[in-house]
């Protein structure tokens, strides 16, 4: 238990004929009573109540809807309908951060904000119940906003489990939308200018299991997108959904977060085996997915590994003081392996390119490994050794023709080995 609870517990063993230990045993049995979703300091809370013993002191409950500018030392009870991701910011010198959440009792709802100290301390999850004691109200932008007072207090009185929609779930005019899937297809970034406002928006080919959409990142959402590959699973949550020219279409604004998701995802072979389609390289069409197999004829000379940024993925700029970001300013950076092959099948050759953990398994390396070897012998000697390892095998490879703006060449870029 935490030193809050603890004081709580020690209050109410205070306050009634009981121990502790006690107390202790009733918070635990409370909790599994309801199969951990209602938290230690909700299972204290009901358990003040259902002995007569309040908290320190006593606040009026006021209905969402009731609120008014100026109101403070009250009591406010809702659910958390949106949850918006911190904000680090820096003031006077000063450095802190803040969350924000959407409020709601049914009678209406507000923001509440949570300063520094409290981000960290409170967990919550969309859909929870919660009790925020001695707050204040007032108005910023001409809306209605709640902070904690001094001694404060946020009870998460009953707890809910993250949930996930299936994309084939999913219809237009949904938000808080929390969905789980793989990056198909990142298509180029535009920058945009509407009246006043300009922006930047990244669309991209988002599928899971039961269904592939078009999803559009917005501005900041955009730039944190870039960091991610082709096939990288991703969680997305508080996103919302529109009417698109293709049907549903995912879009991620402002509250959006977006990460890496830790949990099991299909591969990109399994979301799109029913639209996969093999075809000879010389039936390769610019922009279409298709499955080739072929044999590998060389392996072309290049560096095999590119500098990317360490905290956002993008490629990182390097300068007489050091290197530097240009997206997101950080001056660290890691490697991202790269390889060229040349595959040919008895129609035609073509020049594949593989990034990231396809690099490796194209050439059959660990990310460590490739770089021990860069730094014990040129990339000449690899590119030897490689291609003695590696002509004529048989390879199978999920990926889209495109053509090198560069060269005017086509070549293919492949998204998955088989």
């Amino acid at each position: 238990m935490n030193k809050d609870i603890n004081e709580m517990v020690l209050e109410t063993a205070q306050k009634t004929n009981k121990t502790p230990e006690e107390i202790k045993a009733l918070v635990e049995a409370k909790v599994q009573k309801f199969s951990g979703l209602l938290t230690e300091q909700g299972a204290i809370f009901m358990i003040q109540k259902e002995l007569g013993v309040g908290q320190k002191e006593s606040y009026e409950q006021i209905d969402i809807g009731k609120l008014t500018e100026g109101m403070k030392g009250i009591e406010v009870k809702g659910t958390v309908e949106i949850i918006f991701p911190i904000k680090e910011f820096e003031k006077g010198g000063k450095k802190g951060k803040l969350k924000s959440f959407i409020l709601s009792d049914g009678t209406g709802e507000i923001r509440v904000t949570l300063w520094n100290d409290q981000v960290d301390k409170y967990e919550l999850t969309k859909g929870s119940e919660v009790i925020l004691s001695n707050v204040l109200i007032s108005k910023y932008n001409e809306k209605m906003q709640l902070t904690l007072g001094f001694n404060g207090i946020l009870n998460v009185t009953n707890k809910k489990e993250e949930t996930f929609e299936k994309l084939s779930e999913l219809k237009a005019g949904m938000n808080s939308v929390n969905v789980i899937g793989r990056v198909l297809r990142k298509y180029p970034c535009k920058d945009f200018e509407s009246g006043e406002r300009k922006g930047k928006l990244c669309s991209f080919q988002f599928g899971d299991e039961t269904a592939i959409l078009r999803a559009t990142a917005w501005n900041d959402k955009a730039d944190e997108l870039e960091k991610f590959n082709e096939g990288d699973a991703i969680e997305i949550k508080n996103a919302y959904t529109k009417e698109g020219r293709f049907g549903v279409e995912l879009h991620l604004g402002y509250p959006a977060q977006l990460g890496e998701s830790k949990k099991t995802v299909s591969s990109v072979v399994e979301i799109l085996k029913e639209s996969m389609q093999e075809k000879k390289i010389n039936q390769l069409v610019d922009g279409e997915n298709a499955l080739i197999e072929g044999k590998i004829k060389s392996v072309e000379k290049g560096n095999f590994v590119y500098e990317i940024c360490a905290k956002c993925g993008k490629k990182i700029q390097k300068t007489e003081s050091g290197i530097l970001c240009e997206n997101c300013g950080e001056t660290t950076s890691k490697k991202n392996a790269v390889i060229s092959l040349t595959i040919e099948d008895d129609t035609a050759a073509i020049r594949t390119n593989f990034f990231g953990k396809n690099a490796l398994s194209a050439i059959q390396m660990g990310q460590e490994e490739l770089e021990l070897a860069l730094d014990a012998k040129s990339t000449d000697v690899l590119t030897a050794e490689l291609n003695g390892k590696l002509i004529d095998k048989i390879i199978k490879i999920y990926g889209y023709q495109r053509t090198n703006s560069f060269s005017g060449t086509n070549e293919f870029v492949a998204r998955e080995i088989l």
